[in-house]
């Protein structure tokens, strides 16, 4: 946001920004670097967490028009920004002086040297090696399991996943990543939800989405890195893990955290991964060290954050919250349907649960986003939250298609509203544009 008001101050308001520093370059050429550097670097910056989402979300789908784009770096140059991002919130939100987060001053450095070495990831034109499947498919098999592991613990007569499949529910997004992981780890289709099978791959979901290297664990080897955190690639490697681990796929029948732990740890140490309790108690450790920890828990207590950076703040302390829950826990954190019924379903599960559900929630029968009543938070605290969570998505969203979008500012928020009114939507997308840029959507220049 700052570069951006330098932006504005030296060449006022263009819209898309990455258009206009295009023409510009296009027309003036090098001599127009220096006028255009912080332009640039917004530019950039918005370019690279971009391609890193599209990336990280459905690879197969997009690297094939991402590698096409001048402007695209590398996989690796994508994670470095990201996480370098990630960890510099955090910092500025609970340790300023790096006291327990990672180093990132001397990132850049690293990424320099991988470039210039060539190495594969890490410099423009580099190949793309693809994972199996990517952050979505994973996210969505993942729930769609839970899912149906919950409902067969429900009934006295569980239907075969025979019986399932025919009625929809293995199909598509929501069957993707199981079916990559039974072709990679060399396995049958189970014939019940309750096959140990099935509790596998919950528990390879659950490795796979959670990397611990450059949050909360120091980057020991920058040549690793896109092994080491791409959600996709984890996956891949953890599946072809099961192949080598054969005796693996009978493991699972208790969904015990002993269970857990021992299966994660056999995981983990044939792909060179750390275990999920280590990332687990590093985050603990916060607790001792980060200055900043024990007044944002507190927040996390009372539902009454901070205004500044405050979508920051409430994920960041839940975060930790379910961190703290999970190290006690990991079990049911990563077979939650079979603890939410059954004999499993106890006054203790209960109380995780409720803990951590979404913290807002959309509703069936109309449309708009509803705040949650919260045992031991006042009214008042879950409404200004809520408000202010939400206040803040006009400016991610306006600021992001003033960086990359054409056309004129496009403002929709009918998603977040039960009684929208667009002259309404688009006055407090104003005012909150105003209040942080000191313009409005109608002094933009649109570039051609």
């Amino acid at each position: 946001m700052g570069e951006l008001k330098e932006v504005l101050a030296s060449v006022g308001a263009k819209k898309p920004l990455k258009g206009y520093t295009d023409q510009i370059l296009l027309k003036e050429g090098h001599s127009a670097q220096a006028k255009l550097a912080q332009a640039n670097t917004a530019v950039n910056n918005a370019l690279d967490v971009e391609y890193y989402k599209y990336y990280a979300y459905e690879p197969r789908k997009h690297v094939h028009w991402m590698i096409k784009e001048n402007h695209f770096e590398s996989v690796g140059h994508g994670y470095f920004v990201v996480f370098h991002q990630l960890v510099g919130m955090i910092a500025d939100t609970i340790d300023p002086e790096f006291k327990i987060l990672p180093k990132t001053s001397k990132w850049q450095a690293e990424e320099q040297r991988l470039n210039a070495a060539q190495h594969e990831g890490f410099y423009w034109g580099s190949p793309v090696r693809l994972p199996a499947t990517g952050l979505r498919a994973i996210y969505e098999g993942q729930a769609r399991f839970i899912q149906l592991q919950f409902l067969h613990n429900t009934q006295q007569e569980p239907l075969s996943c025979t019986e399932l499949r025919d009625m929809g529910y293995f199909s598509g997004i929501y069957v993707e990543a199981f079916e990559r992981f039974l072709e990679l780890a060399e396995a049958e289709w189970p014939e019940h939800m309750d096959d140990p099978l099935i509790g596998l791959f919950l528990l390879v979901c659950d490795l796979s989405i959670n990397p611990t290297r450059g949050l909360p664990l120091e980057v020991t080897s920058f040549e690793d890195l896109i092994l080491d955190v791409d959600v996709g690639v984890r996956f891949t490697r953890l599946c072809l893990s099961v192949k080598e681990l054969p005796h693996l796929k009978r493991s699972i029948t208790e969904y015990s955290k002993e269970e857990y732990i021992a299966v994660s740890e056999e995981l983990t140490s044939n792909v060179g991964y750390d275990h999920p309790m280590e990332g687990l108690s590093a985050v603990l450790k916060w607790h001792e060290n980060a200055p900043g920890l024990p007044k944002l828990m507190e927040e996390y207590r009372s539902f009454e954050y901070e205004p500044m950076n405050l979508p920051i703040r409430v994920f960041l302390s839940h975060f930790v919250a379910l961190c703290q829950d999970k190290f006690e826990r990991p079990e049911f954190f990563c077979w939650p349907g079979a603890y939410l019924a059954g004999d499993k379903n106890t006054r203790g599960v209960r109380d995780i649960w409720l803990r951590h559900l979404s913290l807002f929630s959309d509703r069936g029968d109309k449309d708009g986003v509803y705040p949650r009543s919260w045992p031991h938070r006042t009214e008042k605290a879950v409404m200004d939250t809520f408000h202010g969570f939400y206040g803040m998505m006009p400016l991610y969203d306006l600021t992001r298609q003033w960086l990359l979008k054409d056309g004129p500012f496009a403002f929709d928020f009918r998603w977040l509203f039960e009684n929208y009114d667009q002259t309404q939507a688009e006055a407090w997308g104003n005012e909150t544009f105003k209040k942080v840029y000191g313009v409005t959507l109608d002094d933009f220049e649109i570039v051609r």
